[in-house]
């Protein structure tokens, strides 16, 4: 059993990674209308990561995974951001379906069905946020990113309660485990969207 519900915890371990260099970063130099920042490379990653949450380096570890020509440039990078988080909110759909959660709490039980509830309709919002970026209608991408940070709040809720109402019944475990390591994915997967929002965003 703990080797489900762990699956969570291995996939933020794989990506962690040490803080990168401790000067200044650049500002991104963005303008209003079609256009975006022109930095690129590790200057663009990392001022898209900076301040996102407690999951910035790692943030800049995923970003930094990005193929060569997609780290080119502003519109590319988010891209693949987007496309990072819908695979693994996929993934995560997933995983809660094959776990047996019959054999879990009540409270779990209702939270982890309205995390799918929440999660379902990730795909079409980044989607239409990729396809704004597309006809390089920034403000709108923006949208539709809030709009799926939205969701994945509302699933953190769901469980925090969940969480919450297990301590209070001194329940430890597997239960309260798991509840901990899907908060932890929600946040991370937020600070990735905070990434993609941030390159977007116009001074």
């Amino acid at each position: 059993m703990l080797c489900k519900l762990f699956f969570l915890s291995a996939v933020l371990l794989g990506l962690s990674l040490s803080a990168s260099a401790e000067q200044p970063l650049p500002r991104l130099k963005l303008r209003y209308g079609n256009k975006v920042s022109t930095l690129s490379g590790e200057p663009l990653i990392e001022t898209a990561c900076r301040g996102v949450g407690e999951f910035e380096s790692e943030c800049i570890s995923t970003l930094q995974s990005a193929p060569s020509d997609q780290k080119a440039n502003a519109n590319g990078l988010t891209f693949f951001t987007l496309r990072f988080v819908m695979d693994h909110a996929v993934n995560l759909t997933v995983d809660i379906k094959k776990l047996q959660i019959s054999e879990l709490s009540p409270l779990l039980q209702s939270a982890l069905n309205d995390c799918l509830d929440q999660y379902n309709p990730l795909d079409d919002l980044i989607e239409d946020a990729t396809n704004s970026v597309l006809t390089n209608s920034y403000s709108e991408a923006r949208k539709f990113i809030d709009a799926a940070m939205t969701d994945i709040d509302e699933c953190d809720s769901s469980l925090k309660a969940s969480n919450m109402e297990e301590k209070l019944e001194n329940k430890t475990g597997d239960d309260v485990q798991l509840a901990k390591n899907l908060k932890e994915y929600n946040v991370f997967l937020k600070n990735i969207l905070s990434a993609a929002s941030n390159i977007l965003k116009a001074n």
